[in-house]
């Protein structure tokens, strides 16, 4: 029975597709013998085929792409061929007026989930039209009457490069863009950053919406905190080599080849809430970091104006760098004292400060850390 393909998804056998449920359900927080179940019937639900409108406004289209892209089994692929995705301008067959009569029916009827890709323009407003009315119109009368409002990528949630400086369209992420310009002060958006988006950040945003029957817990700027509620730098899986004061200094040094922490090449992990060390990219197979590239900080606000230039140290977060690993125990006491960081504070309490948290490929051999992670 358990290598008996599923009905409700054609190619995915039983095994996989409770697998898969396994993991979406640590994905989104759950646990216990009833995580797997709630997962399945959420699913269920997809395959009843809800209804999504997609929009597209100041962007690059590379979030569509990723979710396109995924591959099977993948969670994006399969919610990708069982949600109605009714407007899509990127990818449906209808256009023109008959891709405005789609958008309009699935909108009136109120019975929908908004995903909006892109940023908003404001000034003008104009910068942006789709048949004949500005992204602002539509994403202030569409936002109103959906069932929940997800913004895909960093353009949607902040504006990301359409609004770096000098900003010539006035580029907005959709939740200021609603609460400072559309006259909704209370508009609630789920924002799921990333350059580009990721599809399986949708897929759990989606399914928590779905088992929970409400909105996710969001931090102060609109992320899910079951997903963006932990740094890059805390799942990095260089993030012994940080402990252990084990640096690239420049790129293409010995410590590169080691692969070493990334830090003082300019990774913004530190300083960076997002996801990226667990769910990835391409299939899951890997993200900057494993490729020896720096996280640039593009899940967080104004990133492209705050945390560049990308390869100088992350602003607001200092190490001693001139001191080896063994002067910092020495000296752990002075260094707390003179304010060096909260970070090796922390460090010292949780007992990790010179232990060397398992670097990559020997976390069995240092055994299982505190927190499961």
């Amino acid at each position: 029975m358990e290598h008996e393909e599923m009905s409700l998804f054609p190619g995915l056998s039983r095994r996989d597709f409770l697998k898969t449920c396994g993991a979406l359900a640590g994905l989104i927080g759950l646990s216990g013998p009833m995580a797997v179940p709630k997962v399945a019937e959420a699913l269920e639900q997809l395959a009843k085929r809800p209804a999504v409108v997609w929009s597209l406004f100041q962007e690059c289209l590379g979030c569509s792409v990723n979710l396109l892209q995924s591959r099977k089994p993948a969670p994006a692929n399969l919610i990708l061929q069982q949600i109605s995705l009714n407007y899509h301008e990127a990818v449906m067959a209808a256009a023109g007026d008959q891709a405005e009569k789609s958008f309009n029916d699935t909108v009136n009827s109120g019975d929908f989930y908004y995903i909006v890709e892109g940023a908003i323009a404001t000034t003008p407003k104009e910068a942006i039209t789709i048949h004949g009315k500005t992204a602002a119109d539509i994403v202030t009368s569409t936002y109103k009457k959906a069932k929940a409002t997800i913004c895909i990528g960093s353009c949607s949630c902040y504006g990301n490069i359409q609004a770096a400086a000098p900003n010539p369209t006035g580029a907005k992420g959709v939740g200021d863009f609603l609460r400072q310009d559309a006259g909704i002060p209370d508009a609630v958006v789920i924002n799921s950053p990333r350059c580009p988006g990721n599809a399986d950040d949708t897929v759990a945003i989606l399914l928590y919406v779905l088992v929970n029957k409400k909105l996710p817990e969001l931090d102060s700027i609109g992320r899910p905190k079951f997903l963006f509620g932990v740094t890059v730098h805390d799942n990095c899986e260089r993030r012994g080599h940080f402990d252990n004061g084990e640096f690239v200094q420049v790129f293409g040094d010995e410590g590169s080849d080691k692969g070493w922490c990334l830090y003082k090449v300019g990774c913004k992990g530190p300083v960076t809430y997002a996801p990226c060390p667990k769910t990835r990219w391409n299939g899951q197979h890997g993200w900057p970091v494993t490729s020896g590239g720096p996280c640039i900080g593009c899940a967080e606000p104004d990133f492209w104006d705050k945390l560049t230039p990308f390869y100088d140290k992350a602003p607001g977060f200092h190490i001693p760098g001139d001191i080896t690993p063994a002067q910092i125990g020495v000296g752990l006491g002075a260094l707390t004292a003179v304010g060096i960081g909260a970070h090796f504070i922390g460090q010292a309490a949780t007992g990790r400060l010179f232990k060397g948290g398992p670097v990559e490929g020997k976390e069995e051999e240092a055994g299982p850390k505190e927190g499961g992670k």
